[in-house]
């Protein structure tokens, strides 16, 4: 006979056909329409309980500030090294929220507004919640629990500033400046009071804490400015102390530094006495040798006239009136002479007179220019001894300023740190101003944009967005309920599984029915349990060759799954159309093919001749349908299957009289039979279960088909129920319901 290959995946470790296999959307809701009625057990237990607690709930009021954080006051000039007002950015508003969000706000806010002693407080801190109650009841069955002792008033404030923790939300979406603050009370007035305390007490703690800070300055200046005056005191009782030591006078007094706007170094300690009379020694030096040249060129001038007897280069000789006038009465003498010369002998006592007084008058001249050349003389000789005395003075004063110059390098640093403890000291006495000023002008960097007024109408609770959430939830988990109870039931309830076990092919799926099997073949009435095995009977015959066979061998992975009841049915559906078929019960440890049919009338036929083999053949056991229990073979003992070769022998002896023959075996996992015998028929239908066999027993029951090398035809579904099946096998069993081939559910 020809042998069907399976595939290779026997070969390895045994495939779990449920690890793969994936619920189809339409599957899961023939899933939820099988079990509607736990989904709304689920459901109602689930929803009912959540609204009567939604709507139970108190109705509660939301009212809403909303402060800008970041404003900035006018500062005063140089303020910032006391109050500073840093740049606000996203941790700065972070820090204002949590500042909103600290205890000491909600306890500020309690004792402003005493909420203490708020009725809708008081009810809150003394409503006990049910789980504590119930821990309590159980408690006092076994042991007294002690009194708890009231609370203290500051514990009672303590609770409050914890629930307004709760109550109020402290929101900044972060993308703004925008801080809103929301509080949620059962009372509307309540609420809105809440929001705006908290606004005002930020404000008042953010002004607090800057003038405290600005305090703070004000006290640390002041304790600084008391140590800075001494040392600059200190600092310039030094600086005079040591110029009086050295004779450092200044000549002109001292100019604060930056008075006019700047301040040199070069001046910070004026200008010494020796200084001035220095300058002005060289200034007079200077003076001097200018004068003393100037009277050496005017000397050497007049000297150089005289020698070369050129009278009218001498500036003072041309400039004398005297000599001018005797250079004239020389000139009118030298004028007669000449005329006498031209008229009278040398020996004229006129020409004599005039010669005579001619050379007196030259000589006064001489004398005159002689006077001018002394006293030429006699100031260059008193400008060489001013400069030489103004040059000996000179060095006198520039040893002293020398030394005076050694002992100012100690003086400038003096100086220098008397003036680092002036500028110290003054700029200490202007933040101390500064300060002192603001600190009555100190507002906090937040602004409240608006307050919160009292709600109209209550915020919440949604209670129709509860509802719903509470519906969907309690759906959500009676369809979870329903595939969990899916689940849990292990066996193979589609051909779709069958499918997906390797070397399955679904034949069909048979419903199941009541009463014995007789009463379905009993009635000419067409049943939705005669088409279903028809169906499966015309694929055995008529269908492809893959599953086409004559000689059929029915079994099933376990007990107690229908095999017998299907081998039945489909040799009475061979039968009923006209054909013979025969059914060989060849379970020899418990044969059941009798006992199924119930009491039947059995008609012997006496007249054929009787084998051994076929010593227990029942005819007509069905309409067209023989049984055959060998009898011999089950007098053997020990319970020993039916030999191969036997069954050869009885399929070679009927064969030829029937058109299909069913062999009956026991369960595959519990014996080798059905393997066994496979080898002598065309095929074997495994019988499945609807709801009970797992696809894990299927993998094993073919893996031992397998080891024989046996044929598998398919498998069938059996007992399935028409109402719980998945809607691709439903379909079919509506169109029976049309024909009315299926009872009214």
């Amino acid at each position: 006979m020809n042998t069907l290959q399976l595939p290779a995946s026997f070969n390895g470790p045994v495939p779990d056909p449920t690890a793969t296999q994936q619920v189809s959307p339409l599957h899961a809701f023939s899933i939820m329409r099988r079990h509607r009625l736990a989904i709304a057990l689920v459901t109602l237990g689930i929803s009912v309980p959540a609204g009567i607690g939604i709507f139970s709930l108190r109705p509660y009021y939301n009212a809403s500030s909303i402060l800008i954080v970041g404003t900035h006051q006018a500062p005063f000039r140089d303020l910032q090294a006391t109050v500073s007002s840093p740049e606000v950015d996203t941790v700065a508003v972070n820090s204002e929220v949590s500042i909103l969000r600290s205890p000491a706000i909600a306890r500020a806010v309690a004792k402003k507004l005493d909420l203490v002693n708020d009725p809708d407080f008081r009810e809150a801190l003394d409503h006990v919640p049910v789980s504590k109650r119930l821990v309590d009841a159980v408690s006092r069955m076994f042991v007294t629990p002690p009194v708890e002792p009231p609370m203290t008033a500051d514990e009672r404030l303590q609770a409050v500033s914890l629930l307004l923790d709760q109550w109020v939300t402290i929101l900044n979406d972060g993308r703004s400046y925008i801080i809103t603050i929301t509080a949620s009370t059962v009372n509307a007035a309540t609420s809105a009071r809440i929001a705006n305390a908290y606004a005002d007490v930020y404000l008042d703690f953010k002004r607090h804490m800057k003038i405290s800070a600005t305090w703070q300055a004000n006290a640390l200046l002041d304790e600084q400015i008391a140590p800075l005056r001494e040392r600059l005191r200190k600092a310039e009782q030094a600086v005079q102390a040591f110029r009086e030591k050295n004779g450092l006078i200044a000549a002109e007094l001292e100019r604060a530094p930056g008075a006019n706007g700047s301040s040199n170094s070069a001046d910070s300690g004026g200008t010494t006495v020796t200084d001035q009379q220095l300058i002005q020694m060289n200034r007079e030096l200077i003076t001097a040798r200018g004068d003393l040249e100037s009277r050496r060129a005017r000397y050497t001038e007049v000297r150089n006239a005289i020698r070369n007897g050129s009278l009218d280069s001498i500036p003072d000789a041309v400039s004398s009136p005297l000599i001018q006038q005797l250079q004239a009465q020389e000139a009118q003498i030298s004028s007669r002479a000449a005329s006498l010369s031209q008229t009278v002998m040398d020996g004229n006592p006129d020409l004599q007179s005039v010669r005579a007084a001619a050379a007196q008058v030259r000589a006064r001249i001489g004398a005159e220019v002689q006077r001018v050349a002394n006293s030429a003389a006699k100031e260059l000789s008193s400008a060489e001894a001013r400069v030489a005395a103004l040059s000996a003075e000179v060095d006198r004063l520039q040893g002293q300023v020398t030394a005076e110059n050694e002992a100012d390098v100690t003086l400038r640093q003096l100086q220098s740190e008397a003036t680092a403890a002036r500028t110290v000291y003054q700029d200490y006495l202007g933040r101390f101003a500064q300060t002192s000023t603001q600190a009555e002008l100190q507002v906090a960097e937040a602004d409240l944009i608006s307050r919160a007024e009292t709600p109209l109408g209550p915020y919440g609770p949604p209670r129709k967005q509860y509802m719903a959430i509470a519906i969907l939830f309690a759906l959500m988990m009676g369809a979870g309920s329903a595939l969990v109870i899916e689940r849990m039931r292990k066996g193979v309830r589609s051909t779709a599984e069958l499918d997906a076990i390797p070397g399955l092919f679904a034949l069909g799926l048979v419903p199941a029915f009541a009463g014995p099997l007789a009463r379905q073949y009993a009635s000419r009435e067409r049943s939705a349990y005669l088409e279903t095995v028809e169906s499966i009977r015309s694929v055995l015959s008529f269908g492809h060759s893959r599953f086409r066979a004559k000689v059929v061998l029915v079994t099933s992975a376990e007990q107690a799954e229908g095999k017998t009841t299907f081998a039945l049915s489909l040799a009475a559906n061979t039968g009923r159309c006209g054909q013979r078929a025969l059914v060989i019960d060849c379970d020899m440890r418990n044969p059941s093919a009798m006992r199924v049919m119930g009491a039947v009338s059995i008609m012997r036929n006496t007249h054929a001749p009787v084998s051994p083999l076929l010593a227990g053949l029942e005819r007509d056991v069905l309409p067209g349908v023989d049984i055959l229990t060998p009898e011999g073979m089950m007098h053997r003992g020990g319970g020993a299957m039916l030999l191969p070769e036997e069954l050869g022998q009885i399929l070679a002896q009927v064969g030829s009289q029937y058109d299909m023959i069913l062999l009956d075996t026991p369960p595959a996992l519990a014996f080798p039979d059905a393997a066994v015998l496979s080898r002598q028929t065309d095929g074997v239908v495994m019988v499945v279960k609807w709801g009970q066999t797992s696809a894990a027993t299927l993998v094993q029951a073919m893996r031992t088909l397998h080891t024989y090398d046996a044929r598998t035809l398919g498998a069938v579904l059996t007992q399935a129920p028409p109402h719980s099946l998945g809607e691709a096998e439903k379909h079919p069993f509506r169109i029976y319901s049309h024909y009315g081939l299926l009872p009214p559910t």
